[in-house]
Formats: C-alpha cells, structure tokens, sequence
C-alpha cells in the first residue's frame, strides 16, 4: 500500500492530506501531479498528487482514493506552480488549475523527433547557447519567426505570446516548415510528444519533458500577467522555470520591461539601422498653444494626415467623458510636482490621487488661477471625426461585438482597437495625456506598450507607416524615446524614477481590497519588514517591502477576517 499526499482542489483551502492507493483502480501511473478523487468532510473532490511514499502522521488511519482521473503537470510543473503561489501569495491549486488539462487526459502521446526543414542562416541560434535569460530587443516591425524557428532546433521549447491570435500565427507558420506544433491549453497533452507548445501566458506551465528552452514574444506586454490571484508574470514564471531547468529563456521586446533590464544582465541589442526602419514615424503633437476652452479632439496635423487616404485607427482610452485639467493661460496640464500625476479639483484644492499631494488652484508652471476642464469620449469623437471627413468612421471599445466598425476606413476606438486590427498606415492617439498621467506608478510603462503595439500596426517607416501623437507633455521620456526608435532612453529613465520610490523591480508591492481588507492588514502596522499605505478612497491598501517574496510572505502569514472579502494582488499591474 503506497501512502501519497494530495492537494485539494477546494476553493479557500490550502492544505495537503495524505491517502493511500488502493489496488485494482485502473487509469494513469500515480506520480507527483497525477489527478485523483478523493473524500474530504464529506465530499468527494479533485486533487493532486504532490508526495509519493510519504510517512504519514502517527495515529492517523487513512482513506482510500476514490480514483484516478487523469494525467497532470509533471513533477518539475507541480513544484514551479508552488513556487509560484508562494511568491505571489496565492492558492497553490490555483496555479496547479492552470497547468491541468481540461477535459481530463488519460493517454499520452508517444514521444517523436520534430524535423525541422533547412532554412536561411540567420543570428537567432546564437540567442539559444547556454542557459539563463537574455533579453533580444527586436523592433516593433521585426518579423521574430527566426526566433521562434531557431527554439524548435534547439529541441522541445515553450513559445508564449501576449494572446492566442499571434501564438496560432507563430504555430502555422512552425507547421508548414515541419515542426510539430501545439496548442496550449487545448493541446494540452502535446508537449509529452516533442515539438513546440505555443501560446498565451498560461503556456509558460505547459508540460514539456526534457524542455530545451522558453521563449517570451513581447515580455513587456500586460497580457502575459494573471489578472487574479496569484498576479504571477509569464515572464518571471519563465526566468525560474529556466532556471531550474538549466536550459535559455530568451525574452523579446521592442522596448523590454524596466523589470527585465533589472533582472537580466545579457540584453542583445540589433543594429541601429535596422531598429530605427523597424519602427514608423512618430510625430508628436504639441497641443499646448491651444486654448483649453475651445480645444477639439483633432489637430490640423492630424486630419491633415486622415486626408490623404488610408487605413487610419484614432486611440481614446476612454468610453464616457474622462476629465482632465489644463492652464487656460500656459496650456500646460495640471499635474504634480514630478509631473508625472495629473491632479483634479477635490474640495476646492488640487489633488494628486495616487502621491496624495495637494495644492491651491494654481498652475504650477505660469502661477495662473484659469484651470480649465477637458472632457474627451470615444462616442464624441467618432462623431466628430464623420462630419470632418464627410465621411462614415467605426467605433470600437472593449464591448463591442465580432466586427462592429472594423469595416470603415477610419475608426475611433478605445485601447481594444489595437487588439482587433493587424495593420493600418496611421495610428493615432487622440490624447495620450491619458495614458502618460494615468494615476498608476507603471503608467509610463503601459503608455510605452501601446505606443509599441501601434508601431507593429502602423509597421516600417520606409513603407510610411505613422504613428501620430496628440499630447500636452512632449517633452515626456516615453515620447522621446519613441520618436528616437530607442526605447533606451525610457527604461534609463524610468528605472532611476522607481530606485528612488522603491517601487518595483526596487521593492514589493501589493493591493490588498475587500471588505475584510481593514482587519486582515491591521497587523502589519506592527512588523518592521514592510510598510503599510492606505486605505485610499476606494479603500485599497498599499503593502511595500524590500522585494516581491518579503511581502508575499508577510500576507501569506496573515490569518483571513471571519468576516468580509480580502483581494490580495502582489506585483499588481494597474496600480
């Protein structure tokens, strides 16, 4: 009789019991990720195997197994999901759950060599020597199927990618050069048989024996992290498994994370020549002569630029009427002291929401008291933008449905646009005040992601792609630093801005929400390894420390309220 021990899969519980394996159940091998059926307080649920011939307690008599359901994560997947809910403070199952094949697997695939057919010699197999991570800074209209090619030589890889749409490209392309491919997760199975796993974040916990090495496409983009808890990274989640796999993880970027450039020490970096067509033309739009009162949404640059023809996309990240605040006699926003916050009139003061400065009603760089608001709206602007161009102009947000407004030459749409349309000769952003002010310490990060993701649309400069920005700030670093096709001089910037804060990749930081979130953070008023902020008027509480795993484990020490929901969200992105 094999004694194992097995994690549950409960919502709320986080705790491993042991059983034993009866003889006669038929199904898969029992080893460490196996999934079972077992009895717990009186019902019968999934779990995982996490122990094998394990010591059970003393005076304990153990149940049986009710079943053996399915095939899991292997061994080496099993211990990175506990690694990670440990760093991020969450359920181990949780994590285990995104590693598990749904519906269950009860057969594997034999194992098969994956030929791949003789191409054009290129530098990719170089990123692929040794082990660790590198960072390989392509431009944003860099074709990256060399990369991607060069890990299926390598042997058994991981390729993940932002979303599934460019994981299935990636894929076909593999396949019709010889390579055995699979999709994760509906390929679940797949990476016991060789090949390559392809696609979005939670493919970086495929299983893939003898894995030869991981690849990131786009490691900066906010759609390789979990948005619940455990808010693990498909990028930091494959630093580690690499490690411990001894095998590279090549994490590639047009304008790699300032968390990457921190943690990685080999960056290859390509020719500038190449870089610069590889990015379009950025023009940036000053606004700031204009009077705040009478300003539309469209510069004469910018319906110049709608004028002459083409596929155009107009970015507002806003569905309703987002206010903002200028100087009626300077035009500059209203903002912070490090100018990196917008402030709003609050009582009738200025207000920083996320830095919690206050002012008088003063413009802080003429001294003028004419404040003036700006209200902005996509619905607004698409209509608009038709009389101006006599024309009809889509409108796309987050909510629309299949290919409403795709069909029009013009469309005004919020951040989702980028998302639904593969290239276009113009992308532009409306007011990308917005995004560079936004009341999040990452805002400038995600203001250069977008900014990416509309150069890969607009593409090469050579074949006039553009991408156009309309802003009252242009001296801002991530403006700079895209009109030079360096993003360079953002990640210098911006690193230097958060060693100074302590904010990550310089210290921990954590959310903590919920109705149960003034009682569950109470006692670490008294610890001396992190620092508790809030609550802010949304009653969010703050939780900084000097790295990810000192916070994560102060939380996970922390014994839940009887009563009232707490949220926990370590590395949170939007915050």
């Amino acid at each position: 009789m094999g004694v194992i021990r097995v994690l549950p899969d409960v919502s709320g519980l986080n705790k491993v019991f042991d059983y034993f394996v009866p003889d006669g159940l038929s199904g898969p091998t029992v080893d460490i990720g196996t999934i079972v059926r077992i009895d717990l307080h009186g019902r019968r649920v999934a779990g995982w195997v996490v122990g094998l011939d394990v010591e059970p307690p003393s005076g304990i008599e153990l149940e049986p197994i009710r079943k053996i359901s399915s095939f899991g994560p292997t061994p080496d997947v099993v211990a990175l999901a506990q690694w990670v809910a440990s760093e991020w403070s969450g359920r181990w199952a949780a994590v285990l759950t995104t590693a598990s094949p749904e519906p269950y697997v009860h057969r594997l695939p034999p194992r098969q060599p994956s030929s791949v057919a003789a191409g054009p010699v290129s530098g990719a197999e170089r990123l692929f020597e040794g082990s660790g991570p590198r960072i390989l800074r392509s431009a944003p209209a860099a074709d990256r199927f060399d990369i991607v090619r060069a890990a299926a030589a390598k042997g058994p890889s991981i390729v993940v990618t932002p979303d599934q749409r460019s994981a299935a490209r990636y894929a076909g392309k593999l396949a019709r050069s010889g390579v055995r491919t699979h999709r994760y997760p509906d390929q679940w199975a797949g990476g016991f048989g060789g090949g390559v796993v392809l696609g979005a974040r939670s493919a970086v916990f495929a299983s893939v024996p003898d894995l030869a090495s991981i690849v990131i496409i786009d490691e900066h983009d906010d759609g390789l992290a979990n948005e619940r808890n455990p808010t693990w990274h498909a990028r930091e989640v494959a630093i580690e498994r690499a490690r411990r796999a001894d095998v590279p993880c090549v994490l590639v970027s047009a304008a790699p994370s300032p968390a990457a450039v921190h943690a990685v020490d080999d960056v290859r970096l390509p020719d500038r020549t190449e870089e610069r067509d590889g990015w379009p033309i950025v023009q940036v739009v000053d606004r700031r002569s204009e009077d705040p009162g009478r300003i539309n949404l469209f510069s004469d640059a910018l319906t110049r630029r709608l004028g002459n023809g083409g596929r155009a996309l107009c970015i507002l990240n806003r569905k309703g009427r987002a206010v903002m605040m200028a100087c009626g006699s300077c035009g500059e926003l209203v903002r912070s002291v490090t100018g990196d916050e917008l402030m709003a009139e609050m009582d009738g003061v200025l207000v920083a929401p996320r830095s919690g400065e206050t002012r008088p009603l003063v413009c802080a760089t003429c001294g003028g008291t004419k404040l003036k608001r700006l209200r902005l709206g996509v619905s607004r602007a698409a209509e608009e933008l038709s009389v101006l161009l006599r024309e009809p102009v889509g409108e796309v947000t987050g909510t629309s449905k299949g290919g409403d407004g795709l069909a029009h030459r013009v469309i005004v749409g919020t951040e989702a646009l980028l998302h639904r349309v593969a290239s276009a000769e113009t992308v532009a952003f409306l007011d990308f005040d917005n995004e560079l002010m936004a009341h999040r310490y990452r805002a400038a990060e995600q203001a250069m992601a977008l900014l990416v993701r509309a150069a890969a649309i607009a593409g090469r400069r050579s074949r006039g792609g553009r991408v156009l920005v309309q802003t009252r700030t242009p001296e801002h670093r991530v403006l700079y630093a895209a009109v030079r096709a360096n993003p360079e001089y953002f990640t210098s910037a911006e690193l230097e801005l958060r060693a100074a804060s302590g904010l990550p990749p310089f210290g921990g930081l954590a959310s903590v929400t919920g109705g149960g979130a003034d009682a569950f953070v109470e006692p670490l008023r008294a610890r001396l390894d992190t620092e508790l902020i809030g609550p802010d008027a949304d009653g969010r509480y703050l939780v900084k420390g000097q790295n990810r795993s000192t916070v994560a484990s102060a939380l996970a020490g922390l014994p839940r309220p009887k009563s009232g929901r707490v949220s926990v969200a370590v590395d949170p992105p939007r915050v």
